[in-house]
């Protein structure tokens, strides 16, 4: 069996281990695709533009982590309306598993995870690099197994509401402060409320120590992953982007996240006049030792919480729908 067919035959079993798997795909870090195995599917998949968006993610995102002094990022989730992109970088690639988290959610850490580690050899006699010890094979695939985990538990956070009773509507600003200052845990290092641009409209830095990079720098290089990604997804049958998390760490046991998320639409103009109302994305840097759940379901109350204050808005509420199915099929 060459190298090839031996990939494919790796992609092929991590397809096989949910019938919510649509398409799994390996590229390199530009996005040029190396195998692929996909079933039928109602949903149109586009490979190349799954390749895209993976390596834009990744490669945007990374950067951050290099300014946080954290590394090496191990798994990305990006979702969608209809479906989730899992990518993993091993080695010089990156493994993208399309997923239908709707039919089925989460993925199996332990299955994926011994996947990972014979792919990881493999592709190491497929780039030449000849063979990879024991010990970093497992440290990878050990690594890729926790974050699997770690993102799926935790304590749920009760569904509930912190608008503040009372609050002007024509300056929402206030009234946000408030519901940012309602998280009391340290589940988050960092979280802030970004425009577009990445200017940073509301911010908490709750880090125990000195960070490299200020949180309005930090956010803002993660709001151009986020508006990228968007960018690449434009147009296509994946619907609107949804979430964005990127998990980083030297080992299994010290592992941390970013978060990007739709928070709504701000009205910065008098009523009626639509010249000046602003998309905003919350954006969270979080360590996994609370596990994800508890992040997830937290953002969800914020943002359900900013929307009662300035007006319905599609894709966050779509969010809230996604949190909803993430939070209740955690692992034990």
């Amino acid at each position: 069996m060459s190298v090839r067919e031996s990939l494919i035959k790796h992609l092929t079993s991590i397809l096989r281990a949910s019938k919510a798997t649509l398409l799994v795909v390996l590229c390199d870090l530009d996005g040029l695709s190396i195998a692929k195995i996909a079933r039928k599917s109602e949903i149109e998949i586009n490979p190349n533009q799954i390749t895209s968006l993976a390596s834009a993610a990744f490669s945007v995102t990374e950067e951050n982590w290099e300014d946080l002094e954290i590394q090496d990022q191990v798994v990305s989730f990006t979702f969608f309306d209809k479906i989730c992109l899992i990518t993993i970088k091993i080695n010089e690639t990156l493994l993208t598993i399309v997923h239908n988290y709707f039919e089925e959610w989460p993925l199996d850490p332990d299955s994926l995870a011994s996947s990972i580690y014979y792919l990881k050899q493999e592709l190491g006699k497929f780039f030449g690099e000849g063979e990879i010890s024991e010990l970093e094979l497992e440290s990878f695939s050990n690594k890729v197994r926790s974050a699997l985990y770690l993102i799926e538990m935790g304590t749920d956070i009760e569904f509930i509401s912190y608008t503040p009773e009372n609050y002007n509507i024509s300056n929402p600003l206030p009234a946000i402060n408030t519901i940012l200052d309602s998280i009391e845990s340290f589940i988050f290092i960092r979280y802030s409320l970004v425009n577009p641009s990445g200017l940073m409209l509301e911010g908490r830095d709750r880090s125990r120590k000195e960070l490299p990079i200020s949180i309005e720098g930090f956010s803002a290089n993660a709001t151009v992953a986020f508006q990228k990604m968007k960018e690449e997804s434009e147009k296509s049958s994946l619907g609107d982007l949804l979430c964005y998390i990127a998990i980083s760490g030297k080992d299994s046991e010290n592992l941390y996240g970013i978060i990007t998320c739709p928070a709504g639409k701000l009205k910065f103009s008098k009523l009626g006049d639509i010249s000046n109302i602003q998309e905003i994305n919350f954006i969270g840097l979080f360590s996994l030792e609370y596990g994800g759940i508890p992040i997830i379901s937290e953002i969800r109350n914020i943002i359900h919480s900013i929307l009662l204050i300035i007006g319905d808005e599609k894709t966050a509420e779509k969010f809230i729908k996604t949190a909803e199915v993430i939070t209740r099929s955690k692992f034990d």
